[in-house]
């Protein structure tokens, strides 16, 4: 187990006013049987009003809007999170799981990877290893080489992406190896940005794959969200009038504490 302090911060700036501002943010971490969190404050700014709600995955949901015209929009959250992989319990497995998502669809890529990729008759995780293995050593980290859009076929047809893409693909092998997986979001130890790995279901319980770094997530990892793929994990989303350009800043540290 590692008790871990946590900060999350993000700010848009507008070059100019916007208003009528509606926003959903998924960026306060859970407890659970893994993660028991102690949120020491939490910030949206500005808001009109701020609720807080679950989504249809189970993760925190806050819904809000800011009428008044404004030019920055901020949300932060800070707190400690005692967090110990081991301790991991059964549960039900949600059939949307195994089927393929609009980013992690089979596409004629994904088949052909699976199709170079000798694969032992053993169970999920022993199959989702070696995937994992073979992606790492295929797939190059290149920011800015995908966007948010893009599906796990077109990033590897590209060969490069971020960890969104890397995360994508490996579920998207998974599912075709008849293999439950889904998408998460969420924190990683050090200083930098919000990342993404998946988790794959096996004897009852998740587990979770960091396909980006080639490792097992354990005790340094803190999620904020799980879907299907990333359009169920977005951390923000919004919608305003105006027509303004606007400069995103995000700011991450998790560190470990006595």
């Amino acid at each position: 187990m590692k008790n871990l302090r946590f900060y999350y911060r993000m700010r848009l700036t507008f070059d100019q006013p916007v208003k009528e501002h509606d926003f959903a943010l998924r960026f306060v971490p859970y407890s659970d049987s893994v993660q028991r969190i102690d949120i020491a404050g939490k910030t949206v700014e500005p808001a009109d009003w701020l609720q807080e709600e679950r989504d249809a995955f189970g993760n925190h949901l806050y819904i809000g809007r800011c009428s008044r015209p404004h030019d920055y929009f901020m949300y932060e959250v800070k707190g400690t999170a005692k967090v110990d992989a081991g301790c991991r319990v059964k549960e039900p497995c949600r059939e949307c799981y195994a089927y393929p998502s609009k980013l992690t669809a089979g596409e004629p890529e994904v088949k052909r990877f699976l199709e170079n990729v000798c694969l032992p008759d053993g169970g999920a995780f022993e199959k989702a290893c070696i995937l994992m293995q073979r992606l790492y050593d295929v797939f190059a980290y290149e920011p800015g080489a995908t966007d948010i859009y893009t599906t796990a076929g077109e990033a590897l047809r590209g060969g490069r992406g971020v960890c969104q893409d890397y995360a994508h693909i490996f579920i998207a092998l998974c599912r075709q190896c008849r293999i439950p997986a889904r998408y998460v979001a969420g924190l990683q130890i050090g200083e930098g940005a919000t990342h993404a790995w998946a988790e794959i279901y096996e004897d009852g319980m998740w587990k979770g794959f960091d396909p980006t770094h080639n490792r097992f997530v354990d005790d340094v990892y803190i999620k904020l969200s799980h879907g299907r793929d990333y359009t169920d994990c977005i951390l923000d989303r919004g919608i305003f009038y105006g027509q303004a350009n606007q400069e995103q800043e995000i700011y991450v540290n998790v560190e470990e504490i006595v």
